[in-house]
């Protein structure tokens, strides 16, 4: 099957090649009638236009690859791949409509190797859940101007813009006057500045918060029974804890966006807030206001 090009939408739309490639390459000083532009944007996806992104690399010096860097391991339980997955795909989505092409690329924990995205060129690059101690070995591949963007990810420097959600105030909001019964059950994140942040943001005793890496460490922390309520950090975990019945009272934080997994009688708490949507505007912001880097705040709290 050939190739569509943009000669081909240019004689459908009985317009130059130039007002084809202004469009489809989002070049905003050309003056172009908004029904032109959508009618090529509706012949590009209707003749599956795929844009060469190599040649659109030497004409403007940009390659539309953005990376999406994610931590692996040899095992990750279900309710952290669900957090990244809903994350990764709806900040996927809202890449594909500005025009990027999305580079998903899965770091090993120990010495991750970056050859393979550093020789993409990427324009901009978030890092999920990092190590703490391997972010300054990521960092240092991406040369000065790439937005390098923080996801569930806390670091003491300016220079790194990070995004997560507002675990504290939505903590606060769901914590019971009496905290002498209640325990925090929350998944185990890489990052200890994050873990550290969230668990600073309830007055419990260390004793009192678990970190859980599977299901057997959370099966462990149900069959104890110490505590008469608990506080959720994750719907997917939440879900087995209600099912075990141990907890009287229940309150669930739903990082997963799925509250539908949790029965009526759980008090939930929902972010209104969309995590892809600040990232994505962030990079944005980033690539094209130079000084938008040098501002005071670097990270983006979501409630």
């Amino acid at each position: 099957m050939k190739k569509t090009t943009m000669k081909d939408i240019a004689l459908q739309a009985n317009v130059s090649v130039a007002t084809v490639s202004y469009v489809l390459n989002r070049v905003d000083n050309q003056t172009i009638p908004e029904k032109t532009r959508n009618q090529i944007l509706s012949l590009a996806e209707e003749l599956h236009y795929i844009p060469n992104l190599a040649a659109r690399s030497l004409a403007n010096k940009k390659t539309g690859l953005v990376g999406v860097l994610v931590h692996n391991s040899a095992y990750m339980p279900p309710w952290k791949l669900y957090a990244q997955f809903t994350f990764i795909r709806a900040l996927e989505q809202r890449l594909t409509d500005a025009g990027y092409h999305t580079l998903l690329y899965s770091l090993g924990t120990d010495h991750p190797s970056l050859n393979i995205i550093v020789e993409r060129k990427l324009e901009a690059v978030f890092l999920i859940d990092v190590h703490d101690e391997s972010f300054y070995s990521i960092s240092k591949h991406f040369v000065e101007g790439i937005p390098l963007i923080l996801i569930d990810s806390m670091i003491e420097d300016k220079l790194f813009k990070q995004v997560l959600y507002n675990y504290r105030s939505a903590l606060r909001k769901v914590m019971p006057e009496d905290l002498s019964q209640v325990c925090l059950i929350m998944e185990s994140f890489n990052n200890s500045l994050l873990t550290n942040f969230i668990q600073d943001s309830l007055p419990l005793p260390e004793k009192a918060i678990f970190k859980v890496q599977n299901m057997e460490e959370l099966n462990t922390i149900l069959s104890e029974g110490i505590y008469k309520e608990a506080i959720v950090i994750n719907e997917f975990i939440g879900s087995c804890v209600e099912k075990s019945g141990v907890f009287a009272r229940l309150s669930v934080l739903c990082t997963c966006n799925c509250p539908e997994m949790l029965g009526e009688d759980v008090q939930k708490f929902i972010f209104t807030g969309d995590k892809s949507a600040t990232a994505f505007e962030l990079m944005q912001e980033l690539l094209h206001r130079p000084d938008y880097s040098k501002q005071e705040n670097n990270r983006y709290f979501v409630d």
